[in-house]
């Protein structure tokens, strides 16, 4: 084995990504080394690339949270982890003893680490996961029915998870999700899984809207239509939508969101919005009419776990429209920003492309 390896370093400002040939990180007695196979391009990973990014990024960074690996190799005291075990990551894990941590929210814990943001991720050859992640359950094993490809998408699919289970979505309940990228697909897929009767897609791209279509949408409708809010209304019924989920970033999806909600209704802001938004609201709309107002960050790890549990009934592969060497991450990048396909991904050692 080589004591070096590619990677895509990212430098701080825009566009400053660079492919480089750095030494392999040592482990120590309680870390785990993984060689990674797959990784994808998150759509914040994208933002952070062409905007530059914040302060709580450790600068240079290797991006890279969505991803499938395989361990490599393992510290003396690590147990229940074996050379060759192929594994997802969840990226994100807390200090296990904040009031976040110990009621469940480890996602909101002030010190938490994320993997491609405060810590090395996938856009490298090999990557650690540290002891205080080996022992939070970061690492979860997969089986010979989720492929590296498919693996790659169990962390967004737990993002989204972790944002309808506090929906509590009963059986029949109608849902409406605005954007038609792989996060509003996850949600419309995870929203029929759960029960919901009726799933609504709206976007303003006419090719994600028959993707959406393909994956199982009850219909479409395209937000540019000066009668989409009819055609929502003659779908749902004239009282509005039970749930609405915005995964774009766009307060104007928020401000539709609100329209056509349902009194007693449950609004999801999912999809984060640039800093310095604002929602200008009548709050008598929460007032008068009950809706129910949530946000929705990360996962916990539990999310993860159960994402990783439904993935071999998910046929997540079918999100991949683009899998590319590492080498050509800028070219991934751009990619990201012309909005073709869906889901881009890095075949970081050449298993994707040889059918693992």
């Amino acid at each position: 084995m080589s004591d070096t390896m590619k990677a895509a370093l990212f430098y701080g400002k825009k566009e400053d990504m660079r492919i480089e040939t750095v030494e392999i990180p040592e482990i120590g007695d309680g870390d785990v080394l993984l060689k990674v196979h797959g990784s994808g391009i998150c759509g914040s990973d994208a933002r952070s690339y062409f905007n530059g990014v914040e302060e709580r990024y450790k600068i240079p960074i290797v991006f890279g949270h969505e991803l499938t690996a395989e361990i490599y190799k393992v510290g003396n005291k690590v147990k229940g982890c074996s050379p060759g075990e192929r594994v997802v990551v969840a990226p994100i894990y807390g200090c296990g003893q904040c009031e976040f941590c110990t009621s469940g929210k480890e996602n909101l814990c002030e010190n938490v680490v994320v993997i491609g943001c405060t810590f090395d991720g996938g856009y490298a050859e090999y990557m650690v996961i540290p002891e205080k992640g080996v022992e939070r359950g970061a690492l979860v094993k997969i089986g010979k029915d989720v492929s590296d490809a498919a693996g790659t998408m169990i962390e967004p699919m737990s993002c989204c998870l972790h944002g309808l289970r506090q929906l509590h979505i009963q059986p029949g309940d109608s849902v409406i999700v605005f954007g038609a990228g792989p996060i509003g697909l996850s949600h419309m897929i995870l929203s029929k899984k759960i029960g919901a009767g009726k799933v609504v897609v709206i976007d303003m791209v006419e090719g994600r809207l028959k993707e959406a279509k393909a994956f199982g949408a009850d219909i479409t409708i395209n937000g540019s239509s000066k009668t989409w809010e009819k055609e929502v209304f003659d779908f749902c019924g004239p009282n509005g939508a039970d749930v609405v989920v915005t995964a774009a970033p766009s307060v104007a999806a928020v401000e539709s969101g609100i329209k056509i909600i349902k009194s007693g209704g449950k609004l999801l802001i999912f999809g984060g919005l640039p800093h310095g938004s604002v929602w200008n609201m009548d709050p008598n709309i929460v007032h008068y009419r009950e809706v129910t107002i949530y946000g929705s960050i990360d996962a916990t790890i539990d999310d993860f776990r159960r994402a990783a549990a439904m993935a071999p009934k998910l046929d997540l592969e079918r999100f991949i429209t683009h899998t590319i060497p590492l080498e050509e991450a800028k070219e991934g990048m751009e990619i990201m920003r012309r909005k073709e396909g869906l889901k881009v991904i890095f075949d970081v050692s050449g298993t994707i492309r040889k059918g693992a």
